[in-house]
């Protein structure tokens, strides 16, 4: 690429997205396809397309990159026609139709040689690099037991009826996306799961899930997230508050603040690791970026996260059938 800035073509408008690409130094959009409809929101001085292969083969960007508004799906189709044109997909979030989607995505990287990649932006939290960095030291020992819980306010938003279980599939995909990275979602092989819509809650999708889940050597994790929850105290982070309990001590986050209890109780109050201007959402800028600049597969391609969307399946047949499902 020599000094010339990377060249990006964006498949959707979403301003909470494309407005960390425009604001890398070393970056340029060079044209967006308005495919979900959201043209005059943003980004109007923006060369925008229709046809996506005749764009490609006109404007032959170095990255394409994918975002998907709360209210619609990503489209497996479009996918096909970026990778069927050579290209690989860095997505912001996968909002599927149907979660079985993960394996048709696979499929295709497989059959084109691509890549499609699953932004999870809450693994760029520096509180949550603490806590990998803790756990992979050792210093917790066998972990045993670990207990989520994360409220959010009750709220009306008509997006969130897109879903047919939004806390499972929208927030929950995010916890459960910060658990695989701590520790690995593949060591779980069995979830209970419920999703239920409180009475009094502002739309119509199911706002409440608990959950349950079995994993190899008496590792189980005990889940609870509303998006329906009584304003005041009761309202956590995005991320919420956990406790992974091991043989040799507890790793807790609550309140925003982490700590590390041993055996005898004593606890120990731990900073996070220290900012580098890339968190959350432009965390995911910076890991695609520089996937792309070295030549390697990202860290969040879809084949790493397969586990998280077989969790979420397991899950989902569990509310349906209302029993344990095997991951």
């Amino acid at each position: 690429m020599g000094n010339r800035p990377l060249r990006v073509f964006g498949i959707g408008l979403q301003d909470h997205w494309l407005s960390h690409w425009v604001s890398c130094p070393d970056v340029q959009i060079i044209g967006v396809v308005d495919i979900y409809q959201e043209a005059g929101a943003h980004f109007t001085n923006i060369p925008q397309f229709e046809d996506i292969p005749s764009t490609l083969q006109l404007l032959r960007p170095d990255l394409v990159t994918m975002v998907t508004p709360p209210h619609e799906k990503t489209c497996p189709d479009t996918i096909r026609t970026v990778l069927e044109c050579g290209y690989d997909v860095f997505l912001e979030k996968f909002r599927p139709r149907s979660w079985e989607d993960g394996a048709t995505l696979s499929a295709l990287c497989r059959s084109t040689g691509r890549q499609v990649s699953i932004g999870e932006s809450y693994r760029f939290d520096k509180i949550v690099e603490k806590a990998k960095l803790v756990i992979q030291s050792g210093r917790l020992g066998k972990l045993e037991q670990i207990a989520w819980r994360c409220q959010r306010p009750n709220i009306q938003a008509s997006w969130m009826n897109a879903y047919e279980h939004v806390m499972l599939e929208d927030l929950t995909y995010h916890h459960l996306g910060v658990l695989h990275y701590l520790l690995g979602a593949e060591r779980f092989n069995q979830v209970y799961a419920t999703s239920v819509l409180p009475s009094w809650s502002m739309e119509q999708s199911p706002s409440v899930v608990s959950l349950i889940a079995q994993g190899q050597e008496g590792l189980q994790l005990n889940y609870y997230a509303s998006w329906a929850a009584h304003g005041g105290g009761a309202v956590t982070s995005w991320l919420g508050e956990f406790q992974i309990d091991g043989s040799e001590g507890t790793l807790q986050l609550c309140d925003d603040t982490l700590k590390f209890i041993n055996r005898e109780g004593q606890e120990e109050v731990l900073s996070p690791c220290e900012s580098d201007g890339f968190e959350l959402r432009a965390g995911i800028v910076n890991e695609y970026i520089d996937a792309f600049q070295n030549g390697r597969k990202s860290s969040l391609n879809i084949f790493a996260f397969q586990p998280v969307i077989r969790m979420i399946q397991a899950a989902l047949e569990s509310v349906k059938t209302g029993k344990p499902v095997d991951i």
